[in-house]
């Protein structure tokens, strides 16, 4: 059943796409907006996987399959993973998806080829970034990625395999976070840094990033994201890979950040982009 249903879904996804195929480069980012749009306001079904491949697709002006480029690796991913917990016997822990899913980023198996995922190196000293090594469908390639491509690729397989986690936000930066059901740790919540692989204390991110008490307070940064505050994190994104590509901002960039605002009214980065839009 769960297969027939991935495969109705990815034809119905494939249609819609196929009708994209004659437009223009911007043409692209008001499709990917439509979708997603259509996701938030309940039109269509809420999907994180979909929202991240759209900002994705957009940006390659729709040079990037779905299935093939998406979907077919986290479903092999997301089998790995379920043996792995199974054959572990971590059914024993609350957390024991999360804690097979963070041995497969983080250690050699023969489900990732024996090559952990870690942290790209290559724009840290760099003036211009290159765009594409935020993407979720160049990490499930090259198994090297970075603050945003690699909490995305673990939300978005956490959900295949039905464990809870969330995206949480740092300034400028993104990371794991879910309940500490199993006690493995003093804190109620675990902080997971994909970039190294470490559980982190909650007042080392708000050292390291200077962040207020207020701003946890407000719901600014360090907490758990819900599925439409993440899908309208996706919206921003679709704002910032524009801006990225045409090298401005503009009335899309500024539309995209008020929708965002619509489901997620704290998101720094939405203000942020919708105040650029009205320079």
């Amino acid at each position: 059943m769960n297969k027939l249903l991935s495969l109705i879904i990815y034809s119905i996804i494939s249609l819609a796409l196929s009708d994209a195929k004659s437009l223009t480069p911007e043409g692209y980012y008001g499709f990917a907006y439509n979708k997603m749009s259509d996701m938030l306001a309940g039109r269509d079904s809420l999907s994180i996987k979909r929202a991240v491949f759209l900002a994705e697709w957009a940006y390659y002006e729709g040079n990037l399959d779905y299935q093939k480029d998406f979907c077919d690796e986290i479903n092999r991913i997301a089998k790995f993973v379920e043996l792995f917990y199974l054959f572990n016997n971590l059914n024993q822990y609350k957390t024991g998806k999360q804690i097979a899913l963070n041995n497969y980023f983080s250690k050699p198996y023969s489900g990732n080829g024996y090559k952990p995922y870690t942290y790209n190196y290559e724009d840290v000293d760099k003036d211009v970034i290159n765009w594409e090594n935020q993407f979720v469908s160049k990490v499930l390639k090259t198994h090297v990625g970075q603050c945003r491509s690699l909490p995305w690729m673990y939300k978005i397989i956490s959900q295949e395999i039905g464990a809870d986690v969330s995206i949480a936000l740092a300034p400028r930066h993104y990371y794991i976070m879910y309940k500490d059901e199993d006690n493995f740790t003093p804190e109620n919540w675990i902080n997971l840094e994909l970039t190294s692989g470490q559980m982190v204390p909650a007042f080392c991110i708000k050292d390291n990033f200077e962040i207020s008490d207020s701003a946890v307070l407000v719901g600014t940064y360090m907490v758990p994201l819900n599925d439409v505050q993440t899908v309208a994190c996706q919206l921003y994104e679709l704002a910032l890979g524009y801006c990225k590509k045409f090298g401005h901002y503009n009335e899309f960039t500024f539309q995209c950040a008020s929708t965002a605002l619509l489901y997620y009214p704290t998101s720094p980065i939405a203000w942020i982009i919708q105040c650029k839009s009205l320079e």
